[in-house]
């Protein structure tokens, strides 16, 4: 007699295993993508904190150096101007030569850095060191006063000397990639009780980055 036989059938897949390894490789792909990002994100902090440490810094040293050339200024030969471009009133020119040439030539008697505060007039202002001569209209903050294309900081104030390479700042420039830093100096008035001359300093430097921008004030007193 024979015995029946029964076949039995395998278990149906389900494609379990495959599903969960999918799902792992895609939430590692994901950390992996988040940690990556992460780390670009504190790279960028960190380049752009040390870039504005770095324009802190110059800005740093280009006020100070305005504020030590306030001693060479207080004689009032240099007026104070509107784009911040100063000549002097007392050196003698040759006349005989085209004036624009003159002023090119004769770096002695133009100064740059020289600004008319927006709030103090036109006009002759006597202080212990001598007359201090402001000239313009300008109502406009000098820090942010338009010169052509360019704000008059960044066109016509002082370059700070950075490091002996003061010689060709555009060539500096373009090889640093670093703007050199500005300042300039405003006469904001003569103190009456005790007859001290207020100055105030704005130096402008930038990064590594055009972008990065660092502006400091100061004011000044002289003794």
């Amino acid at each position: 007699m024979r015995r029946p036989i029964t076949l039995i059938k395998p278990d149906r897949q389900q494609g379990y295993a495959l599903f969960i390894v999918l799902m792992m490789m895609v939430v590692i792909a994901l950390l992996v993508v988040t940690a990556t990002q992460s780390y670009n994100t504190e790279q960028r902090i960190s380049t752009n904190d040390a870039d504005r440490k770095l324009a802190t810094t110059l800005a740093e040293a280009a006020l100070r150096e305005g504020e030590n050339r306030i001693y060479e200024i207080e004689d009032g030969d240099f007026p104070f101007t509107d784009n911040c471009i100063s000549i002097s009133k007392t050196k003698t020119k040759d006349k005989d030569k085209d004036k624009d040439k003159d002023k090119d030539k004769d770096k002695d008697n133009i100064k740059k850095g020289l600004c008319k505060a927006a709030q103090v007039n036109a006009g002759s202002y006597l202080t212990a060191e001598g007359t201090i001569t402001v000239s313009g209209t300008s109502k406009v903050e000098a820090w942010v006063r338009e010169c052509g294309t360019n704000k008059c900081i960044e066109k016509n104030g002082k370059k700070y000397e950075i490091s002996g390479i003061e010689k060709d700042h555009e060539e500096y420039e373009k090889i640093s990639g670093i703007k050199k830093p500005r300042h300039i100096i405003e006469y904001l008035g003569t103190n009456s009780a005790d007859n001290r001359t207020i100055y105030r300093v704005t130096a402008k430097a930038w990064g590594k980055n055009k972008n990065t921008q660092v502006v400091l004030q100061s004011y000044v007193a002289s003794e």
